[in-house]
């Protein structure tokens, strides 16, 4: 796992094919993929590199996204701090960012077709365990001499 940080720390930020394919199924939802080239933090989930899928069925608050890997069962659901409409465009992107550690975290999907833009808030910063060392005995007050 560690070597894995590590390769995570010279990855550059850029994602490699970035597809997201935002369509609107009906009013106020959307779809798309998008492709990770390195581990990514959204929210909560920690994302492994590949292809993803997501999907938004009301872009009010709360506003969760459902995310789910290609060929896995598995659906994570991510929820936005924040959700504001801007101008809608023709694209659609997913901006990822690092932390002070360098680990690379999701923080923010535009979704041009609607008009939208969620903000995810960064991941907390990790306390390191802590450490403690066996103390000898304690020498107790000394008689005056």
């Amino acid at each position: 796992m560690k070597s894995i940080r590590r390769s995570l720390l010279i990855l550059t930020l850029a994602i490699g094919a970035l597809g997201a394919s935002v369509g609107a199924a009906y009013a106020q939802s959307a779809k798309g993929t998008f492709t990770l080239t390195h581990e990514t933090r959204w929210g909560n989930v920690l994302l492994s590199p590949g292809v993803y899928s997501f999907s938004l069925q009301s872009p009010g608050l709360p506003a969760p996204i459902m995310v789910g890997k290609a060929g896995s069962s598995q659906i994570a659901l991510v929820l936005p701090q924040s959700v504001s409409t801007e101008r809608p465009t023709e694209d659609s992107k997913l901006v990822l960012r690092r932390d002070e550690s360098g680990e690379s975290f999701v923080s923010a999907l535009y979704l041009g077709d609607l008009g939208v833009r969620l903000q995810f808030a960064p991941p907390k910063a990790q306390t390191p365990a802590a450490e403690t060392a066996k103390l000898g005995p304690i020498a107790g007050p000394q008689p005056g001499k």
